[in-house]
């Protein structure tokens, strides 16, 4: 049987979006080709697995391996896959750099009639669109031996979980560059009940979503990589955007005009993504 492999990232909620995406594309394609969906995490998180393993299922997975040392390397040896899938984040793409052959493609999937019959060998995954699988497949992960000499990050250990009211709260930067939004711009934003902030947030993103429209020529600021780990952030670039490397540093990257995907925010799903 042929092989679709997931690299699974931790999040305080479940795992990245990258990854939600990766796997309902790799469910996708499992389903048109007859191959079987892995998805992997590394280490052991205690009681945290369990919200991995039941995300994982949830958006495609046929099963899960909590990986060690070394673990994608003997994985992808044994299982020969088609395709491997990584969320386009530092972490997703430190995963896959001892490969052989190692070209992670970024890719940045903007609906859910994606119309897309294979994947690259290995593709970095942009969430540009919402989940478009919601099953209820329990799986029973597997573990390596070695799991649990993998370091994990502080939060896990830690179990901190942040109030509902920041879990909630919304806020938007507009990049400098570009002035006054428009008034329908002004309108989503205001019936989403976000608040607008000054750039200092994006230094001190802390917790709950931060709305990022546009951004300056440099691409997202470096400082987003020292968010909170249940910051979240929502990339608006607008209609006209070009893929930047930076992109990485953001959980989604909505297309299109502004009050666009603004207005889609309102949908259960992404309250329930966001919550």
């Amino acid at each position: 049987m042929a092989h679709i492999l997931i690299y699974a990232q931790r999040t305080p909620t479940g795992i990245h979006p990258g990854s939600i995406i990766s796997l309902c594309l790799a469910r996708d394609i499992g389903s048109q080709r007859g191959a079987s969906i892995t998805a992997v995490c590394p280490g052991d998180g205690g009681d945290h697995d369990e919200i991995v393993a039941a995300a994982v299922g949830r958006y495609g997975s046929d099963s899960l391996t909590f990986i060690g040392e070394r673990g994608i390397e003997e994985l992808v040896d044994r299982l020969q896959p088609i395709s491997i899938l990584v969320p386009y984040t530092a972490e997703g793409l430190a995963a896959v750099a001892s490969l052989p052959d190692a070209r992670p493609e970024p890719r940045w999937l903007r609906k859910a009639d994606h119309g897309w019959g294979s994947a690259d060998p290995i593709t970095a995954m942009i969430a540009g669109c919402l989940p478009w699988y919601d099953l209820e497949t329990v799986l029973d992960p597997e573990y390596q031996k070695n799991c649990d000499a993998i370091a994990l990050p502080d939060w896990v250990a830690a179990d901190k979980k942040s109030s509902d009211r920041d879990r909630r709260q919304i806020v938007y930067v507009v990049a400098e560059h570009l002035g006054e939004i428009d008034a329908e711009t002004r309108a989503a934003l205001r019936s989403l009940g976000a608040r607008p902030a000054p750039s200092q947030q994006i230094e001190q993103h802390d917790g709950g979503t931060l709305l990022l429209l546009g951004a300056p020529e440099g691409g997202l600021p470096e400082s987003l990589d020292r968010k909170a780990a249940d910051a979240r952030v929502v990339f608006l670039p607008g209609e006209t955007a070009r893929f930047h490397k930076s992109w990485a540093r953001a959980d989604w990257v909505l297309p299109g005009p502004w009050p666009e995907p603004l207005r889609d925010l309102h949908s259960e799903m992404w309250k329930k993504l966001l919550s």
